[in-house]
């Protein structure tokens, strides 16, 4: 599964990443983070103390890349869809 990695400062807009990885594992190597941080980040779930709060930190949106072929999306309207092989 693919997924696209983009990071960011908020307040500028500056992007200091914007590409694809073929894996988390791939991706954590790239960032020089561990697959578990990598993973936490893409599940994008709630922690006690969320190292991603403070001031400087950039944002970084880690998000799926969905195939038109084999995997679930969502349409226009938010409601999900199943793709299947043909």
């Amino acid at each position: 599964m693919r997924f696209h990695c983009k990071i960011y400062h908020s307040d500028t807009n500056y992007v200091l990443m914007n590409q694809e990885f073929d894996n988390l594992t791939d991706l954590a190597k790239s960032l020089g983070l561990t697959y578990n941080q990598v993973a936490d980040i893409s599940s994008k779930k709630k922690r006690k103390k969320d190292y991603r709060c403070f001031k400087y930190f950039p944002t970084i949106e880690i998000n799926k890349i969905y195939n038109n072929n084999n995997t679930r999306g969502t349409d226009e309207n938010g409601k999900t869809e199943t793709n299947s092989k043909s």
